[in-house]
């Protein structure tokens, strides 16, 4: 059982320190500044040429606007990003809407997503990603009943958008 415990945890670094940037732009396929946050798990972004993108982020999906938290989340995620530069993945060129998926860093670094696990303020998108450190994320805020975890019977946006 321990040494079950060490590879999960060898994994979960060697899967983090792949998408590690250690806050430098050259890691990154390119960056925007944050100028709107529709949601928790989508904003758009102005590149260097002016042109405003819409993005989703990678690997989360963020409570609707009629659901409960869906403020909550999205005011979680312009506090981390609006207004600043964040480096952007692409990890798909355009989902059904149109919008690159993508994984979005921080100026300092720091993964969006797993912020927003982290805090409680998205589901891991278990239909769209298989990443281990996002899902250890979602079930840890879960445990500790932080964000939407916190109510007692979160509904997630897939479930939501089915009705």
């Amino acid at each position: 059982m321990k040494h079950l415990f060490y590879l999960l945890l060898i994994t979960l670094v060697l899967i983090t320190c792949h998408r590690c940037t250690g806050g430098s732009n050259s890691q990154y396929d390119y960056s925007v500044r944050v100028v709107g946050v529709s949601d928790g798990d989508t904003f758009t972004g102005l590149t260097d040429n002016n042109e405003e993108i819409r993005f989703r982020i990678y690997g989360i999906d963020a409570p609707e606007r009629a659901q409960p938290f869906s403020q909550k989340s999205r005011q979680y995620l312009s506090d981390l990003i609006s207004n600043k530069t964040v480096g952007i993945i692409v990890e798909t060129e355009r989902d059904r809407y149109g919008r690159p998926v993508v994984w979005v860093y921080t100026p300092d670094g720091e993964d969006v997503s797993a912020e927003m696990l982290r805090a409680g303020f998205a589901w891991h998108y278990k239909d769209f990603s298989d990443d281990l450190e996002y899902a250890l994320l979602e079930i840890e805020a879960r445990k500790s009943k932080v964000g939407l975890w916190s109510d007692l019977n979160p509904v997630s946006p897939w479930e939501t958008r089915k009705k």
